[in-house]
């Protein structure tokens, strides 16, 4: 395969919070796409959600209702892998985060998808090269991780691979670019990548100041949303420190990095919080408490928001 041209049919193992979205995205693009699960109450599950997203695009005037219904009709779903990749020139895995469980689903991928296929994984932090080791065509294999709601975030990070070919680095980041995101890419095959090294280095301090009670979950939302993701949502930090002035990072980093957290451990409190069943939004409940409501409603509301941010970062981009 040369070039994104040469993409004609596309696969998604995996139709759970990550997967039903990343298909659908690739849906609303023109692509063709077959959905792969073990199940077939997930399978219809995922359909039933992809529903209800586009439902949410199309009142919030990001589609239109004719774009709505030919996205859902270039899905399909199988509970047969073979089938779903048969004839696939780039297909993403997105199962859950376990490492042998991925490498005996790209072994399956070489087998039937065509053989020139771009084999992408949406993990969100093992190694690319872990997960390409004892394949035949490790050139192949890449990292496209979305972030969730993958239908509409706009960043994906982009991993190569010790052995990712500069032709499958460019079709993926060049594909990216055509379904409307804002690739970046992650220079070296490090565990957790960059989004999540960084994601998780500052919730690691969120976690911090709550276990020590210096803040509740609730005021480092606000803190977070009104403050830092303000800020970086226009001008990035590094930019921001510009802003700012180098100098006064200097001085303040001179007195603050030493008393920042430095644990080695997962949070208490989301250890605790598995422990309880209390997984989230797809549990009912989590830091927050859904119960109450429909999570077709919590889901809906969140997207919303995510839409109304989205149409900014359109208008600031003009």
């Amino acid at each position: 395969m040369k070039t994104i041209e040469d993409i004609k049919k596309m696969a998604v193992i995996g139709a759970g919070v990550m997967g039903h979205g990343i298909a659908e995205i690739y849906a609303l693009n023109g692509f063709t796409v077959s959905i792969m699960d073990v199940k077939k109450e997930i399978l219809e599950r995922g359909i039933t959600q992809i529903e209800s997203e586009l439902r949410t695009l199309t009142s919030n005037k990001f589609i239109s209702e004719q774009e709505s219904f030919d996205a859902l009709n270039r899905i399909s779903i199988s509970t047969n892998l073979e089938d779903a990749v048969n004839g696939c020139n780039f297909v993403t895995e997105a199962v859950v985060e376990n490492l042998e469980l991925k490498k005996k689903v790209f072994v399956e991928l070489e087998k039937y998808a065509c053989r020139d296929a771009i084999l992408a994984s949406n993990t969100s932090g093992i190694m690319i090269s872990k997960i390409a080791e004892g394949l035949k065509r490790p050139e192949n294999i890449i990292g496209t991780h979305f972030a969730v709601p993958p239908h509409i975030i706009p960043g994906v990070e982009i991993i190569r691979g010790k052995e990712t070919s500069d032709s499958t680095f460019q079709i993926s980041y060049d594909l990216m670019k055509k379904i409307g995101k804002l690739p970046f890419v992650a220079k070296k095959d490090v565990d957790g990548f960059v989004l999540n090294r960084l994601q998780y280095a500052l919730a690691r301090e969120a976690f911090y100041l709550v276990e020590n009670e210096i803040a509740t979950p609730e005021d480092i939302d606000v803190c977070l949303k009104s403050t830092l993701g303000f800020r970086w949502f226009t001008i990035g930090p590094f930019k921001q420190m510009d802003s700012a002035g180098v100098d006064s990072w200097v001085n303040v980093g001179s007195y603050l990095i030493s008393s920042l957290s430095n644990s080695k451990r997962v949070p208490k409190a989301l250890t605790e919080k598995v422990a309880k069943g209390e997984l989230g939004m797809k549990s009912g409940k989590g830091f927050y408490d859904y119960t109450k409501l429909k999570m077709e409603d919590v889901i809906a509301d969140r997207d919303n928001g995510f839409l109304k941010t989205l149409k900014l970062m359109e208008t600031l981009k003009k």
